[in-house]
């Protein structure tokens, strides 16, 4: 018995650094509050990697400062692949172009996993206003700089920032009003209190086809099968609009690239599944399967395309 005992203890020992990793519980920070589109995905990703890892996967909110507060957890967290986040676009191509001094460097601090959902943008006009079309918005909004005023549900924003690429495309002055969330913008727009808005495609579709508001144009590559009579501003003649807003996954610099692969793969494989693409569709987003590379490939493109846009308009977070 001695022999067999020598021999168990040392191994009884080495037992919980054995199994810890196993039971190590994984977390994705999620800046915004429960029931918004940025929490919804990470829920529904979170449930996706657990089914895989074996292990809880949680959400965890960090909301405060659109979303920099949970930035900067994920900058802080140790890179072994148990703290993600999920966040915008705006958070991650545009936050350091409208800061003086940003909490985080993007391109430096994260590591891009993978890409949760796209979307296109539209312009839209009311159901009264005499802009049939993209074109007769175009001539109205020329005539009277009044009628150039386009809503967003922020200042800062993609969709902000999108409104001054339409402008510069077409040769309107656009100025951005700016609105606190979805819900005034579209009120005022139907109301006639602003001319148009630029918000996303799917948040315009139920009013659109409750003959509310027209949808002049969006930023996709294609038409949406959601909408197939609303025409691209590419096939319009403006293929520098073409600008779609996007959601990712994201982990600390220095993470192994084996530990990145190995979650892209896994939300790659639930992006396939019928149940996973019903669940972004009620999100109104559309998948786009990518691989790390080339998430990082098109957040450095979107992040040197915005600079200049927003250096042009002398917008700066810090003055708001």
């Amino acid at each position: 018995m001695k022999p067999f005992r020598f021999f168990l203890l040392p191994l009884l020992a080495l037992m919980p650094l054995c199994v810890a990793p196993a039971l190590a519980q994984t977390r994705i920070i999620s800046g915004f509050p429960p029931g918004g589109g940025v929490d919804s995905l990470a829920r529904i990703f979170a449930e996706r990697l657990s089914e895989a890892l074996g292990r809880p996967v949680v959400v965890e909110t960090r909301t405060g400062a659109a979303g920099v507060i949970s930035a900067q957890a994920l900058k802080a967290s140790a890179p072994d692949g148990n703290t993600l986040m999920v966040a915008p676009d705006s958070m991650i191509s545009l936050y350091q172009h409208t800061v003086s001094k940003p909490a985080y460097d993007t391109l430096a601090d994260f590591i891009p996993v993978a890409h949760l959902g796209g979307y296109p943008i539209a312009l839209a006009v009311g159901a009264a206003s005499p802009a049939i079309d993209l074109k007769e918005y175009i001539n109205r909004a020329k005539a009277a700089p009044a009628n150039a005023n386009y809503g967003t549900a922020g200042a800062g924003t993609t969709l902000h920032f999108i409104g001054l690429i339409i402008g510069q495309a077409t040769g309107v002055g656009m100025t951005h009003v700016a609105y606190r969330g979805v819900a005034p913008a579209l009120t005022d727009v139907i109301g006639g209190q602003v001319p148009a808005v630029i918000l996303p495609l799917g948040t315009l579709l139920p009013l659109a086809n409750g003959g509310k508001l027209r949808i002049l144009a969006h930023s996709g590559s294609r038409r949406s099968n959601a909408a197939p009579n609303v025409p691209t501003f590419k096939e319009l003649g403006y293929p520098t609009v073409e600008v779609s807003g996007w959601f990712g996954l994201f982990a600390p610099a220095r993470t192994p690239p084996e530990i990145i692969g190995r979650y892209n793969s896994i939300v790659l494989q639930a992006e396939r599944t019928a149940a996973t693409q019903e669940k972004l569709r009620a999100l109104d987003l559309e998948t786009r399967e990518a691989s790390p590379a080339e998430l990082t490939a098109l957040l450095k493109a979107d992040y040197e395309r915005w600079g200049p846009v927003v250096k042009a308009s002398g917008f700066s977070a810090d003055s708001q």
